[in-house]
Parts: structure tokens; C-alpha cells; sequence
């Protein structure tokens, strides 16, 4: 069975995009009211979550995100990845560590019209993430 056109359109923006560091498909793939909600960024419209894109790559240039399943639901997308990467560059205050880093991600993409309007974070292990890089993990409660 091929994938649908929004699920050809996330995968493409991984395998493309992602795993190809190319920022420029951001402008062929996504929406100009694109916005992405969640996650360690926060709310991004096209141009932050290209910026976003650019500091995750000057900070881990050999990320690469592993597609582990994509959920077609017509104009919704959920993806699940594993994005991997040596952190050799600062990010969000923490320096390069050197360390090789794995972290799950699930988002879920909505699609109008051949073009990515939304991304939401459903998950990003944080913690598992800090934990890898030796950091302290904080709570709310702190």
C-alpha cells in the first residue's frame, strides 16, 4: 500500500529535510501561517521553527531521525521518531558534551492542501535527554 500524500509530506520532510539538513524545504513543505506548538521550543511560526531547525543542526550536525512509524489519519500525520546525534554544540545553555544522544519524539502533523499548517508535540523525553547529558533534571515543583 503507498502512502498518502500528508504522509508522503512528513516523510519527505524528515528524510529531506531532517536527515539532509536542508531548511530550505521548510519553504516548500510548510504553510506561510504554519505553526508548531509544544515541544522544548515552545510556539513557532515558519521562520522560528526554521531558526529552531538551524540551531538543532549547528548544535548536533550529524542528527539524523529515524522514522519508527507513521499513523495516516487523512489530514493528520502522527509521527514517531527516534532522533539521534553526537551533542557537539551548545543548545538552550548546555554546553557541547561530545555524548551521543538518542531521544522519542511523536508529533502529530495536520496537512491542507499539500502543505504542513501544524506541527504538536505529543511527546519529547526531555528528561531522557538530560539525563544523557548528564544535566539536572528539574520539576515544576523546584
Amino acid at each position: 500500500m503507498s502512502d498518502s500524500q500528508s504522509v508522503t509530506i512528513v516523510r519527505r520532510w524528515f528524510e529531506e529535510g531532517w536527515n539532509k539538513k536542508n531548511s530550505n524545504l521548510i519553504e516548500e513543505l510548510f504553510s506561510p501561517s504554519f505553526r508548531a506548538d509544544g515541544g522544548p521550543h515552545g510556539i513557532l511560526d515558519r521562520l522560528g521553527y526554521k531558526q529552531y531547525f538551524e540551531a538543532v543542526h549547528l548544535a548536533s550536525p550529524d542528527i539524523q531521525c529515524k522514522i519508527v512509524e507513521l499513523l495516516d489519519a487523512g489530514e493528520y500525520v502522527v509521527s514517531k521518531i527516534i532522533s539521534e546525534g553526537t551533542h557537539s554544540g551548545s543548545v538552550k545553555g548546555i554546553e557541547a558534551s561530545g555524548e551521543f544522544v538518542s531521544t522519542e519524539v511523536i508529533d502529530v502533523w495536520y496537512i491542507v492542501d499539500g502543505k504542513i499548517v501544524e506541527r504538536k508535540n505529543a511527546e519529547f523525553d526531555l528528561v531522557g535527554l538530560k539525563e544523557q547529558l548528564n544535566q539536572r533534571v528539574r520539576f515544576e515543583s523546584e
